[in-house]
């Protein structure tokens, strides 16, 4: 499968994991996704289209792993926001707080500050697919489900 074992574990850049966004978003707007997952036709989708606009072959398995990777790290995050004197800024794309907040983060959870980074490119990203999963109209039924797969 284009270097990657069914149990590899894959390695994403940014661009992967907008793609892989986009797709889900596609996928959700064609209504694969009944209730809190994907159905069958669903994962195909997402697993071909991620390979056609990639030219990756991952499987179901390492998708629905980033999947529930970045769905844990957007719970992190909003946990974090939720707490008194933090906020978000759009403007910046990070967490707005003193620094003495940042400085008990730190002290506490010094693993999670080293992959900072990347835990706020893929919160970032899944606020963008949860705001177009809040803000869609798009209750669908088994009979409305697009036949394009």
């Amino acid at each position: 499968m284009d270097g990657f074992d069914t149990h590899d574990k894959a390695s994403w850049s940014k661009a992967m994991l907008h793609t892989f966004c986009d797709i889900c978003i596609t996928a959700i707007e064609r209504c694969m996704r009944p209730n809190t997952h994907f159905d069958k036709a669903g994962w195909k989708f997402v697993v071909q289209s991620f390979k056609d606009q990639t030219g990756l072959s991952l499987s179901k398995s390492q998708l629905k792993n980033k999947w529930d990777e970045i769905k844990k790290d957007w719970r992190a995050w909003k946990k974090l926001i939720t707490e008194t004197g933090v906020g978000w800024s759009s403007e910046l794309g990070t967490i707005s707080a003193t620094d003495e907040w940042w400085q008990s983060k730190i002290q506490v959870k010094l693993l999670i500050c080293n992959s900072l980074i990347i835990f706020f490119c893929h919160v970032v990203l899944f606020i963008h697919l949860l705001a177009f999963l809040i803000t869609s109209s798009c209750h669908c039924t088994g009979n409305e489900r697009s036949k394009e797969v």
